[in-house]
């Protein structure tokens, strides 16, 4: 069997999230690869929790770490609003 994921084990990575009412931004290496029966996720040097792949920007994609910190950003200041 072939699974085929987005990223690989070694590749240096930016870990985005939110977490009470804050975005998140860190740096890590991918150590493992993790497929169950209904996710993927990538097990980190650091970090300490399993990430799922959308959470996940390659090291050197600047522009898409930008994005995605302002998607974030729009969807925690939306939920305020409310």
């Amino acid at each position: 069997m072939e699974i085929k994921t987005k990223y690989e084990i070694g590749q240096r990575v930016w870990i985005v999230y939110r977490n009470r009412g804050e975005v998140c931004v860190c740096d890590d290496y991918i150590i493992e690869i993790c497929v169950g029966k209904d996710r993927l996720c990538y097990m980190l040097g650091d970090y300490c929790d399993d990430v799922a792949e959308e959470n996940i920007i390659l090291y050197d994609e600047t522009d898409k770490l930008v994005e995605k910190i302002k998607q974030i950003a729009e969807e925690i200041k939306n939920e305020e609003e409310e």
